[in-house]
């Protein structure tokens, strides 16, 4: 009897097991490209089939970076192999193997480039060896059809159907989502059958939908992942040049238009009961990208997606990485999200629309915008500050009211990092508008913090206890602020999409350092211990993952809080102290990386991945990864504003240790915890430049804080007479 109900159990379990197999080879995923459109043209063209996927499915905004330029040969790429990766025109040079390339078959003409007799593919990319060569020479090395290879050994399947060619310009990037990394698609067409001639059309050409909905049907039920490339935008967006401008924006809806059609007869062919159909836009058109507005749109329809698009790349519902295309499309068939440096995207439930995405499209590239304009602005009134103090300090005999507007300038561009990260609420005025009120704000804040208190300590730490505070409270309440502030990230660049950035990070390290040493300053009987819990409050707050999640940051505010310690005690920093701040360091940081790699999912950071990479792929990433960090701060130490004002730091430094004699001395037999803060924030600002990937900016902001309390105090002590 017992053995009886064994054998029934086991064959239920196989019968079992044979169905979920069974289920899961059924499911389908079909990624449908439309290049080259805006979020505004989708709106302003009447696209039913699209606007109806919208409301059934998820939707964001999507980064465009590559490790090249905003093109649709970089961006596909990207796309393919699941890192930042660029190209040329080898990109386009994909093939069916029956075709022929400048009179030579193009079967052919792969075997002698490549050596490979035997294969079978019905695609090839002629010019393999360029693409590789071209990203190992790359900061990111992206690996060339990792999408493919990872698929393949899961023995999972794909197909590529459709092209965009022009004319007799072969452009056939599409086929950079699909090869693997010998060059090869298994199943597919991308040749001369996909496109019908027209002189009806810019461009000469229009996809043949019969012809690509036919070769659909027949591969549907082959193939795992099924990609299509509508190519009609992209065409078109390949000659806007050569186009009145009427013209082509006329053309233009009519192509969105037929693209849309296209797209309703391949969704009309799939069951989201089971099936997915991923909707991509990999580049905007180039009219919207002149603007600014360098985010794309993405749309997945399928089970339980419904909703905002969310991934643990950006941690925002709304908003993607093109580096989650590739995790996405392996996670859903079925493999492991991990591999990637992306991350699969999620659905989070939310009755936002297209309209909300164009709404945060429009915030975003206005801070994008205005940036760089009020950045700078900042940075030369530092240096033109910075300026005038060091002559008052060299020249003694300066007027009294010189020496007055720079102390109000020392004390006015304080207040600027706080207006910057409010910057989201002002984001419906003119720049010149929000540009004069910040100034004038500022100097009214000044006034009447003099007219408040004559304490020159209490003006500093007003200032610095209100930024830190507000820097504080955004992070713990989801960064709502820097999000959308001129001096947080910007999701158009893509270095970082959560937490807070390196900008920020150098602010709230050094106005919370130089807010507490002055706290201890006025309040003698504030003890070392209920110092000790605000730094470790200051630690939590920029290194936690769910937090600022900086890991630059969190090695920088724990060098920096320890040496504030050691120097509060009494201690200098010889070999034993350095040695307790380093296990100090080390305790505290494995900490946050534990906290780290238990996270799953959304809750990891970059960090975590980081790690999950190394341990995968040896210590040549972690080499890759220090080089490319050094190479961006070479890069910015060059070209970047900041290297200015962080130069004029170090001068403004070393004249005040030359001139005036015995001022510093009086500062620091006065403020001694203060002249702690000040020993070891300028050792964190050493440190930042050596731990951060734009370490010169961080260190820039860090030393705002504690350079401009410093020269206020001096400038409070300068006889005139």
């Amino acid at each position: 009897m017992k053995r009886t109900i064994i054998i029934l159990l086991i064959a239920v379990f196989i019968l079992f097991s044979i169905q979920l197999k069974s289920e899961a080879l059924e499911k389908n995923f079909v990624l449908f490209v439309m290049d080259g459109v805006s979020l505004s043209e989708i709106k302003s063209s009447n696209t039913p089939n699209l606007d109806s996927l919208i409301k059934v499915g998820a939707i964001a905004l999507t980064n465009t970076r590559t490790a090249g330029s905003l093109e649709p040969k970089d961006v596909y790429l990207t796309m393919g192999s699941g890192d930042r990766a660029r190209t040329g025109v080898s990109a386009y040079l994909s093939f069916n193997v029956d075709e022929a390339y400048k009179n030579t078959n193009v079967k052919e003409l792969y075997s002698m480039r490549t050596g490979r007799q035997d294969f079978e593919a019905e695609i090839v990319n002629i010019e393999l060896a360029r693409l590789i060569s071209t990203n190992n020479k790359s900061d990111y090395q992206a690996k060339v059809g990792q999408l493919a290879d990872k698929l393949a050994k899961e023995s999972l399947t794909l197909a590529v159907l459709g092209n965009a060619d022009i004319w007799q310009q072969p452009r056939r990037h599409i086929a950079m989502l699909g090869i693997n990394k010998y060059g090869l698609i298994s199943k597919g067409d991308i040749g001369q059958k996909m496109l019908l001639a027209s002189d009806q059309y810019p461009s000469a050409y229009m996809t043949n939908q019969d012809y690509l909905l036919e070769k659909f049907d027949k591969l549907i039920d082959q193939t795992d992942l099924l990609i299509i490339e509508s190519g009609d935008t992209s065409r078109l967006e390949a000659v806007k040049s050569l186009l009145l401008e009427e013209h082509f924006k006329l053309e233009k809806r009519k192509t969105i238009e037929q693209v849309d059609k296209l797209l309703g007869k391949v969704s009309k062919r799939l069951d989201f009961n089971q099936d997915y159909l991923f909707v991509v836009i990999p580049t905007p058109s180039k009219r919207a990208v002149a603007k600014g507005e360098k985010l794309s749109l993405s749309l997945l329809v399928g089970p339980d997606s419904k909703g905002l698009l969310k991934s643990a790349t950006t941690k925002r519902a709304g908003l993607i990485s093109n580096l989650d295309i590739a995790p996405t499309i392996y996670s859903y068939l079925g493999g492991e999200e991990e591999t990637f440096t992306g991350s699969a995207v999620e659905a989070v439930p939310s009755n936002k629309s297209l309209d909300y995405l164009i709404g945060l499209n429009q915030k975003i590239q206005k801070t994008f915008a205005w940036r760089p304009i009020l950045i700078k602005g900042f940075i030369l009134l530092q240096i033109i500050t910075l300026f005038l103090v060091g002559f008052i300090i060299l020249y003694k005999k300066s007027s009294e009211t010189l020496k007055k507007v720079s102390k109000y300038l020392l004390l006015t561009l304080l207040w600027i990092p706080s207006l910057f990260l409010l910057s989201k609420y002002f984001l419906a005025w003119n720049l010149i508008l929000v540009t004069l009120f910040f100034i004038t704000l500022s100097f009214l804040l000044t006034y009447g913090l003099l007219k408040f208190s004559e304490n020159e300590l209490i003006h500093i730490f007003v200032i610095s206890t209100l930024t830190w505070g507000l820097l504080a409270l955004d992070l713990w309440t989801g960064a709502r602020l820097i999000k959308l502030s001129v001096l947080g990230y910007s999701p158009v660049i893509g270095a970082r999409f959560y937490g807070i950035g390196n900008e920020f990070m150098g602010i709230i390290i050094g106005a919370g350092i130089i807010s507490l040493a002055i706290f201890k300053e006025l309040r003698e009987e504030f003890s070392l211990r209920l110092l000790l819990l605000s730094f470790l409050f200051l630690i939590v707050t920029v290194g936690h993952p769910s937090l600022g999640a900086n890991f630059g940051g969190l090695i920088t505010t724990v060098v920096v809080i320890s040496a504030t310690y050691f120097y509060l005690k009494g201690y200098n920093l010889n070999l034993k102290v350095l040695f307790k701040i380093a296990i100090i360091l080390i305790s505290i940081v494995s900490l946050i990386i534990l906290l780290d790699i238990m996270g799953t999912g959304t809750n990891q950071t970059h960090l975590a991945n980081t790690i999950a990479e190394i341990r995968r792929e040896g210590l040549g990433t972690l080499i890759s990864i220090i080089y490319r960090k050094i190479s961006m701060n070479l890069k910015l130490l060059r070209w970047t504003i900041w290297t200015r004002v962080l130069l004029s730091f170090v001068i403004i430094l070393i004249i005040l240790f030359k001139k005036p004699r015995g001022i510093i001395r009086d500062i620091v037999d006065s403020y001694s915890d203060l002249a702690a803060a000040f020993k070891a924030l300028i050792i964190g600002s050493i440190v930042t430049m050596m731990v951060n990937d734009s370490g010169v900016v961080a260190a820039a902001t860090l030393l705002l804080f504690p350079i401009f309390t410093l020269l206020y105090l001096v400038l409070n002590r300068i006889n005139n007479r």
